[in-house]
């Protein structure tokens, strides 16, 4: 192998385009983000073909930017991480052609990486492989995905739980942009809820707890949209009268369906760590659900920072230099849009 240098990220796996320099110790030298949101605002979701365009223009102009800024650094490139998958087949393509040709013209070798498992070790960003926690359970949750893992090791981790339908996050753009506020939704259905604080919920707003008795790991929440969505076209009186504490009742059920899984998972296979990473790892109200739940229960709940939980390529480039430490060499690769 190479001796270590910079290491380089590009995450395009949906409608944000990232880029991230990393150094050979594990330390992120800079980090850039380019979100797409506006674009697709008004689709209520995000358009395939907007979000594999503005990949196209923004990679070329991200890496100058970066290059002009770190040019020590950037030109001690040595390794290259792009995800190949999962993710809208567009972005993925976008972003692993422009890997490839970066990779030949820098003389460095190329990692095709796995975007949900850059998520799954998010939150020990920083960490070395020696101090990351295993066995540990590690839920993703996020707008395209809610996926509850088994993790025995580096690189050792299977599925043992998964959404049949609807992930969670997406649940929340669909009740938003029902409710009229458009994409993203989770955002603004925090700051609704907020409103509400830890009052009670009155019983013509509460709003059942999906796969409850299930039996499973698994994850539905088609059944809380429709649901949800009923309730709206059913409430009565000014809008202000109900909407924060709606919200607050449609966040508790989706917040207690995901722990319910958590803690059966835990008590199944006897693990007491737990990681929890995605967008939806952003919201504080679940971050504290999460560590009050976790501290009465006796598990380690681990959280991303908030701006490691959204798509970003920091975590891609930590994912590089943990296949690295972990003796790791390059393989070829394509794009696979439904890599699990």
């Amino acid at each position: 192998m190479k001796a270590p240098g910079t290491l380089l990220a590009i995450e395009t796996s949906f409608d944000d385009t990232g880029l991230a320099l990393m150094s050979g110790d594990g330390s992120v030298l800079a980090g850039s983000l380019s979100s797409s949101v506006e674009l697709h605002a008004s689709y209520g979701g995000v358009v395939p073909e907007i979000a594999a365009r503005a990949h196209l223009t923004n990679l070329p102009a991200m890496f100058g930017v970066l290059w002009r800024d770190h040019a020590e650094q950037a030109s001690r490139i040595s390794r290259i991480a792009v995800t190949r998958g999962p993710g809208l087949p567009g972005c993925l393509l976008a972003g692993v052609a422009f890997a490839r040709g970066l990779a030949c013209s820098l003389g460095a070798d190329l990692y095709g990486v796995n975007h949900l498992e850059g998520h799954l070790y998010s939150p020990f960003l920083g960490r070395p492989l020696e101090q990351i926690p295993f066995p540990q359970l590690g839920l993703i949750v996020s707008g395209g995905s809610t996926l509850l893992y088994l993790v025995e090791g580096f690189g050792k981790q299977s599925i043992v739980g998964e959404t049949l339908d609807d992930a969670a996050g997406e649940l929340f753009d669909k009740v938003s942009h029902h409710l009229g506020y458009g994409y993203p939704g989770g955002a603004r259905l925090e700051d609704l809820a907020r409103k509400h604080g830890p009052r009670p919920i009155s019983r013509e707003l509460v709003l059942p707890v999906p796969m409850r008795e299930s039996g499973d790991f698994n994850f539905s929440f088609s059944g809380l949209k429709t649901a949800a969505v009923h309730m709206v076209d059913a409430l009565q009186g000014r809008r202000e009268q109900w909407e924060a504490e709606f919200c607050a009742s449609l966040l508790r059920s989706v917040w207690e369906s995901l722990w319910l899984k958590i803690a059966a998972a835990s008590e199944c296979f006897g693990i007491g760590e737990v990681s929890v990473s995605g967008g939806v790892a952003m919201n504080g109200l679940f971050r504290r659900y999460l560590r009050a739940r976790g501290k009465a229960s006796g598990l380690t709940i681990h959280l991303p920072r908030p701006r490691h939980a959204m798509d970003n390529a920091e975590m891609i480039a930590y994912l590089l230099w943990l296949k690295l430490c972990a003796g790791e060499e390059p393989l070829a690769f394509d794009v696979d849009a439904n890599l699990a």
